[in-house]
């Protein structure tokens, strides 16, 4: 037998070095358009064309209605995250263990942190990335109905006047809702084995929550049934979202018979968003050492 030595040419890197921040963006913005299912195949888009149609067909329909007939109070934005909710936690419950627990499954993650990202980075980059998505259907078309209550009457100038107070509710309240559904989503999935599992412990929790709020309502009294409401998520949204629109709510529905304060609706979107986060980064902490 005879033997040959090669010269592979093997050469140490030369080229620019972007570092840390480079990296933790490009995931950022690489998992951004993952939750959308770009780059993923048809099938993986199905689920977030389905919820964009759901959250902005209404919106369409609202502004068609107003152009036609020239009533530009069918317009209404106040309850848009509370009709939405449903399906932003459809989008969430879906895209979440797409974006961590196939990274886990695959060996990506481990790739990821042999670069100079660290384990606390990916869980960043990746809450920041279906916030953004979250963001996205949350915002998009509460602005699509500002953009037509400010410019389908004949002075949009004046109209405009009218209605820039109401950017604030609108900005406050899709941006914290979307932060809320993204962290709760992220931090169940990030205990599950496979992307299946994730997707079933988020839909629980925003299926069994409710049932959990009406059981305690019904079997409790005095304070704890008033407060029993925060145990559901929608109801908390709902709340929330009067409170920013400065709307009473009907004192037949669950936000009307609970006669909470509405600061306490921020405070538990807050309380629950920041849990949510810590215990996101914690799971991934360890993978630091």
């Amino acid at each position: 037998m005879s033997s040959a030595i090669y010269d592979l040419g093997y050469q140490r890197y030369q080229g620019v070095k972007h570092g840390r921040a480079h990296a933790v963006r490009t995931l950022m913005l690489f998992s951004l358009r993952a939750a959308f299912g770009m780059g993923r195949g048809e099938q993986a888009r199905r689920v977030p064309i389905l919820v964009a149609v759901i959250v902005f067909l209404p919106a369409l329909v609202q502004i068609g209605v107003a152009s036609a007939t020239n009533m530009i109070n069918f317009i209404s934005y106040a309850n848009y995250l509370e009709f939405t909710g449903f399906a932003i936690a459809l989008f969430v419950a879906s895209q979440a263990p797409e974006l961590i627990v196939t990274d886990k499954n695959n060996g990506a993650l481990t790739l990821y942190l042999s670069r100079p990202i660290k384990a606390t980075d990916y869980a960043w980059s990746k809450l920041l990335a279906l916030w953004a998505a979250t963001a996205v259907l949350t915002l998009g078309p509460q602005l699509m109905l500002f953009t037509a209550r400010v410019f389908l009457p004949a002075s949009p100038w004046t109209a405009f006047k009218d209605e820039w107070m109401k950017l604030l509710p609108i900005l406050g309240g899709s941006i914290l809702v979307a932060l809320f559904f993204a962290a709760v989503a992220l931090a169940l999935s990030s205990f599950a084995v496979k992307r299946a599992f994730g997707s079933a412990s988020v839909i629980a929790f925003f299926l069994l929550s409710p049932a959990l709020s009406s059981i305690t309502q019904v079997i409790s009294v005095g304070a704890i049934k008033r407060w029993a409401v925060m145990l559901n998520p929608v109801t908390v949204v709902s709340g929330y979202s009067k409170w920013l629109f400065e709307i009473e709510a009907s004192r037949r529905s669950t936000v009307g018979r609970a006669d909470l304060p509405g600061q306490a609706y921020l405070w538990v979107i807050l309380a629950v968003s920041a849990i949510a986060i810590a215990l996101l980064l914690s799971r991934y902490r360890k993978n630091e050492a």
